[in-house]
């Protein structure tokens, strides 16, 4: 899943960056991008696609924070929004369904046809 943490050097003005890694066969972009959204309070991201994998520079809000806590903090994080996007992928036509069956019974799709068409 994850194939690395490291620190990068960037310049005196920037704070230093988390870098993780996640291979593209395993991890969905969208997963990372998630997992940096629920933790934006914590940090700001950059996310970029290096030949077999995704590449996070996670820079911390604060100076303070613990790198290695915040390295697995956003691992969890991410595998949490992996399974999240295959629990809704999987069970999306079960929803499609209790949608339309729930529609079909409000009468929204008469009404809605109805206006569509008036009668003359």
């Amino acid at each position: 899943m994850t194939s690395g943490i490291r620190a990068a050097a960037t310049s005196a003005d920037d704070p230093e960056p988390t870098v993780l890694t996640w291979q593209k066969a395993t991890t969905a972009l969208e997963a990372i991008e998630r997992a940096v959204y629920s933790m934006t309070d914590l940090i700001t991201g950059t996310i970029v696609e290096r030949n077999s994998v995704w590449e996070l520079a996670a820079y911390p809000r604060a100076q303070e924070l613990d790198r290695t806590h915040l390295g697995h903090q956003l691992r969890q994080e991410v595998i949490d929004q992996g399974l999240r996007l295959k629990i809704a992928e999987r069970t999306d036509p079960i929803r499609n369904l209790v949608f339309a069956l729930a529609f079909s019974q409000s009468g929204l799709a008469e009404r809605a046809s109805a206006n569509e068409h008036p009668a003359p």
